[in-house]
């Protein structure tokens, strides 16, 4: 009944062929995401962190502009934060994540920004250690979190919203290592996802 496009770096490259592709509603992370940044910066400052294609692809900016004229946007591409969080390096204390963030996000807490976008839906898991760096002045927006929350207002709005009570299941589809993304899933979900993943082909499809 929906499609949530959960990845930040597709989210800004490629909705544009995939919403023409589907007859039903497609969300991303971006919308969501600027809509809540928005809505909480006080001073227009906007930090933005994200990979290097989302980045360089502009679509936050564009948007949050579009949004708000008058905001400043102050963008970082993070390339190694994502094989640092599937690798389980989130925790306080571990000296590579908090080096890695130290090292991308002083230039934009220099700028004092009051609100700071977690472009790439990995980011929330090192959320505590960007957290610590940025300060407690700083508001983190989490995509993720904020499109599970757009989707379900989406859903109940085009009385789409599973029963009450109905009791959800999963199944999860992968092109690649079904070890692989069963451990990353389960350190994600904060929950063990091994028995629900299967590999497929997209050649078959």
């Amino acid at each position: 009944k929906a499609i949530v496009i959960a990845c930040g770096t597709v989210s800004t490259t490629a909705m544009g062929e995939i919403e023409n592709d589907y007859d039903l509603p497609i969300v991303g992370v971006v919308r969501p995401a600027v809509e809540k940044a928005v809505k909480v910066t006080k001073n227009k400052r906007i930090g933005l962190i994200g990979t290097v294609a989302s980045i360089k692809s502009k679509a936050y900016d564009k948007l949050l502009l579009e949004k708000m004229p008058d905001a400043e946007i102050f963008s970082a591409a993070c390339p190694l934060l994502v094989p640092l969080v599937e690798n389980g390096r989130i925790h306080r204390g571990d000296i590579m994540i908090e080096t890695a963030v130290r090292e991308y996000l002083a230039p934009i807490k220099e700028q004092g920004v009051d609100t700071l976008i977690l472009g790439c839906t990995h980011y929330p898991l090192i959320g505590e250690v960007i957290g610590d760096f940025m300060g407690e002045e700083v508001t983190l927006v989490s995509p993720g979190a904020e499109t599970a929350a757009y989707v379900a207002e989406l859903l109940e709005k085009n009385g789409l919203s599973a029963e009450t009570g109905r009791t959800a299941s999963h199944r999860y589809f992968v092109t690649d290592s079904v070890d692989d993304f069963s451990s990353a899933a389960s350190l994600f979900l904060c929950q063990d996802v091994r028995g629900e993943v299967s590999k497929v082909d997209l050649n078959n499809f």
